[in-house]
């Protein structure tokens, strides 16, 4: 109860504007409960972000993982992160408190650390499932089986397409998230999901017809006019 009443608050006024008096006002609990528990509002935070992996990120990781193909894995990391409504918002913005936050206190650091370098991990599995099942395009060197698809192992050329891929997609989609989700964003989520969509997956150019090439002229037949026998 404590924790949840903390995450909306903070989410609304942000963390810096929220003090423990503002989360026990909001647990409606006395404010030593909360000093009990918590040493500052940063603390707060940590356990409400906690909460916020169990509760809203994990399920979409779950989701990927057992989706049948790598394509469609990370179709559901999209979808599901960059989520409409409040309830993602307020996740984001949650987690920029934390960015800022993380910037100061080594700690937390490292846990945030923790959390990108999973992140990566199911992301990276998922293109490598799609270069072995054939759903991503293998890239330059790579092959389904050097992806995994016979041995179910990776080569490292493979792994580190994969890897590269990986971190594209993240940092393409913590851009999105400071755009759809602040204030007066300037996109919605709809928008940053087809926007990551095709820089991930852009459509397929239909090839242009060959142009002919132009025939050959030809010598005029004899006996036609302004051929060489109706010359005098």
């Amino acid at each position: 109860m404590l924790v949840q009443a903390a995450r909306q608050v903070i989410a609304e006024r942000g963390l810096h504007a929220t003090t423990l008096r503002d989360v026990a006002a909001a647990g409606e609990v006395a404010v030593g409960t909360v000093t009990y528990h918590f040493s500052g509002i940063a603390e707060v935070l940590a356990e409400v972000l906690r909460a916020e992996m169990r509760d809203y990120s994990e399920p979409i990781m779950a989701s990927a993982a057992a989706a049948p193909e790598g394509r469609e894995a990370l179709r559901h990391m999209v979808s599901g992160l960059l989520a409409d409504g409040r309830r993602a918002r307020d996740h984001w913005r949650l987690w920029l408190d934390f960015w800022a936050l993380s910037v100061h206190e080594s700690a937390y650091a490292q846990w945030q650390r923790e959390i990108y370098a999973q992140l990566h991990a199911l992301v990276q599995r998922g293109y490598l499932a799609g270069y072995a099942d054939g759903s991503l395009p293998c890239p330059a060197g790579v092959t389904p089986a050097a992806a995994g698809a016979d041995s179910g192992r990776a080569t490292a050329a493979a792994d580190a397409a994969a890897r590269e891929a990986a971190v594209r997609f993240v940092a393409l989609m913590d851009g999105l998230v400071v755009q759809c989700y602040l204030p007066q964003a300037v996109i919605s989520p709809a928008t940053a999901r087809e926007l990551l969509l095709t820089a991930l997956f852009p459509p397929s150019r239909p090839s242009l017809p060959a142009s002919r090439p132009p025939e050959p002229s030809r010598p005029a037949p004899t006996g036609v006019p302004g051929g060489p026998t109706d010359r005098a």
